[in-house]
């Protein structure tokens, strides 16, 4: 019998101050003004660890609602948040990619204020687990693991190809606010009908970022083969259906990561998002798994 992917929102709705906020500004040069809408799973006080959810490109912190409720259930508080150009943000003023590392650090700060000292786990999706790898080597924030899901290191070759890499950045660079239509649809997320027919109902789903988000986007991406070391365990989930990330991009890098101890696993009949497959409740078993494990390697005496 399939799984069901519920995504009748059953989260807490908070926004987070940005570090740095009032006069002072990010290191992205933007004054730290903007209050960050966020979403949470569970209790805190009552929490075996935490995870901070980090969403892909055209998505939001909704998107995790199934994966979300799921963490709850297994005394993982989860936090998701929308990243600007994303959800609840897609107005704000977009720099540079240096406002979402910006963001993960402002989450992840507020995170630990609510959970003390439990273990907490940075876990991205997509381009969220891009921006999470490149935080995380940076040392700007320093969690007990990182989970990456499908992550977007390369856009996979069919959907990305050249002749739309180069049309992007001309109009980027001659009108670097224009919408670009991304070259993939909602329907290519998942495998779940129901779930498409959500995805196609989603108001706060942006898939035509701006020009100069997807040329930041291209820098970050470019950026990554430098990563060489993490100082975390690493967990890697890829999708053996993906046609919108380049997994064999995936497995190259992680394969070249060193971190204290990397595992990797994949889900052969998945689509790209995994937070909406029907191997939703495998995956979220493996993760509690994996945070045990982790949490107990590190002295986790709760």
């Amino acid at each position: 019998m399939p799984t069901e992917i519920n995504l009748t929102p059953t989260a807490s709705y908070l926004e987070i101050r940005p570090t740095g906020a009032g006069s002072q500004a990010t290191a992205s040069g933007v004054p730290a003004t903007e209050l960050l809408p966020a979403r949470t799973w569970g209790a805190a006080n009552n929490c075996l660890s935490a995870a901070l959810l980090v969403h892909g490109l055209g998505a939001h912190s909704g998107w995790f609602e199934a994966l979300g409720r799921r963490l709850k259930v297994r005394r993982i508080f989860a936090l998701a948040y929308d990243q600007v150009g994303f959800g609840k943000r897609r107005a704000e003023k977009f720099v540079s990619r240096q406002q979402w590392y910006d963001d993960l650090a402002s989450a992840y700060a507020y995170l630990q204020t609510v959970v003390g000292n439990k273990p907490i786990f940075v876990m991205g999706n997509s381009m969220g687990a891009a921006v999470s790898l490149k935080v995380v080597a940076d040392g700007l924030v320093k969690p007990a693991g990182l989970a990456m899901f499908s992550p977007g290191f390369d856009g996979h070759p069919d959907r990305f190809k050249l002749s739309y890499r180069l049309s992007t950045i001309t109009k980027a660079l001659m009108n670097p606010e224009e919408e670009v239509a991304l070259p993939y649809t909602p329907d290519m997320v998942t495998r779940s009908e129901s779930v498409r027919i959500w995805l196609n109902n989603d108001p706060d789903m942006r898939f035509s970022p701006t020009g100069k988000m997807l040329l930041e986007l291209l820098k970050l991406s470019m950026s990554l083969p430098k990563v060489r070391k993490v100082d975390c365990p690493v967990l890697m989930v890829t999708s053996g259906k993906d046609n919108i990330v380049d997994v064999k991009a995936c497995k190259r890098l992680f394969d070249r990561l060193e971190s204290p101890e990397k595992k990797s696993h994949v889900f052969s009949e998945a689509w790209h998002d995994l937070m909406f497959d029907p191997d939703i409740d495998e995956l979220t078993d493996r993760l509690l798994a994996w945070t045990t494990h982790v949490g107990a390697s590190n002295g986790d005496n709760r």
